[in-house]
């Protein structure tokens, strides 16, 4: 965790006055009339949540609720939820599991209805096949679909159709069967994939070791082990390495490369890529359609060059704190309605509000859940002191995050975060 210089700041109440206006008129009486208030304007800022799903309370942080795993329970989970068709999905990744809920959580400590990769709700056997997983991240439903990265297990599982209840993968991409999880380099292969997103017909996937971002542009008729169309980050499907700039040296980064890329958001049309080792989200402004294509706007940095954590002032080297412009490891959790953006900033313990789409590089953000200000960066801060409330790990609020790297709008005024290193997923409203 990056400490950061210690900036203790608060937020000011605005008031608003009101302005008494005189009026009359020849042989008619005088008066006077209120203007009205302006109600302050609905944010995600420092926002208390509403639900916490995996925990009893808004205080407690252990796995498994501290006891064994169960229906209500979480186990340090990864990567984004996914919210279709009235049920929840969400990852969690050390039971080896994910969970469905038939309707989304209105009150604490709900219980799942099914999961997937265990034959009950109170199993966490690790393994490969069609029914097992090995560190299962980032679910996404599409087309009928339900697509799962398979991390440890080198693959995305298929389910076909989705489920709406517990079923075993019928496909799987990365390997040549459902038995299989060797971890490979080329059209066909992934090393430890983080994240996924499926769309328009399309499934785009973080392949994450590999340093690269896969695409396959039709899911209707997936098979075994079927190759990938599309590589970005990478000149073609056999190079992996890191900031690979076709072969300059020493490798620098560009907005063709990627390094560790932990996170995937698409409409179709445009594309969110979280270049998690670089500190960095890239935007591609319409979908890629050649390899290692570059990106046409950055975010945490100003430039394609610059790389470091928390790098307000762009001089290659971290400041320490951030700021509403920087990142630091954004991690697995990004979404978008088209409008807005959110990025789970996961060294930062924060997720950042855009509330309209980036264009520009370096843009700021608007909004900030888990922290107060743009300049507060601390996990489990309450009292936004700079320091995790009752010492490390820091005992956990409805307000706070530790590690956060899932993220899924809901609707208008509310999203799901989840708060990994607290074993919950987390419900905001706009307050």
């Amino acid at each position: 965790m990056n400490a950061g210089t210690r900036i203790q700041s608060f937020i000011g109440m605005i008031a608003v006055a009101t302005t008494l206006t005189g009026c009359g008129g020849g042989g008619g009486s005088s008066g006077g009339a209120v203007a009205a208030s302006t109600p302050p304007k609905p944010t995600f800022t420092f926002a208390a949540a509403t639900v916490v799903i995996g925990q009893a309370d808004m205080a407690s942080r252990q796995p498994d609720q501290g006891g064994t795993v169960a229906a209500n329970t979480l186990d340090k989970p990864y990567g984004n939820p996914d919210y279709r068709d009235g049920i929840l999905y969400l990852p969690d990744s050390n039971n080896n599991r994910s969970l469905g809920f038939g309707t989304l959580p209105a009150v604490n400590n709900g219980t799942a209805t099914f999961a997937l990769g265990q034959a009950d709700l109170t199993s966490s056997i690790a393994g490969v096949s069609e029914a097992l997983f090995d560190s299962p991240q980032s679910p996404s439903a599409s087309d009928g679909k339900l697509f799962v990265a398979d991390y440890f297990n080198n693959r995305v599982v298929v389910y076909d159709p989705t489920p709406t209840a517990g079923a075993d993968a019928s496909v799987v991409l990365g390997q040549v069967d459902l038995n299989s999880n060797v971890e490979a380099c080329s059209q066909t292969g992934m090393a430890y994939p983080e994240s996924l997103f499926a769309v328009a017909g399309k499934l785009i996937v973080a392949d994450s070791e590999n340093n690269r971002v896969l695409i396959w542009n039709d899911t209707s008729s997936l098979a075994n082990g079927a190759a990938a169309d599309l590589v970005l980050g990478q000149p073609d499907f056999s190079n992996c390495s890191a900031n690979n700039d076709a072969g300059a040296a020493p490798d620098p980064a560009s907005a063709r490369t990627l390094n560790y890329p932990a996170g995937i958001w698409s409409d179709g049309n445009k594309l969110v890529v979280l270049d998690s080792y670089n500190n960095r989200a890239l935007i591609w402004n319409s979908f890629p359609t050649s390899n290692y294509q570059p990106a046409n706007v950055v975010l945490g940095q100003e430039n394609f060059a610059n790389v470091a954590a928390n790098d307000s002032d762009q001089d290659g080297a971290s400041d320490g704190s951030p700021t509403a412009h920087t990142l630091s490891t954004p991690y697995n959790g990004v979404d978008s309605d088209g409008s807005r953006l959110f990025i789970a900033d996961g060294d930062n313990n924060r997720v950042l509000v855009w509330n309209q789409f980036p264009t520009t590089n370096f843009a700021a953000a608007d909004e900030v859940i888990g922290q107060s200000d743009f300049v507060h960066g601390a996990p489990n801060d309450d009292d936004q002191d700079g320091l995790p409330d009752d010492g490390l790990p820091g005992t956990p609020s409805a307000r706070t995050l530790s590690d956060p790297n899932g993220v899924r709008i809901i609707d208008s005024s509310s999203v799901i975060v989840g708060d990994r290193q607290n074993s919950r997923f987390l419900i905001f409203k706009k307050q």
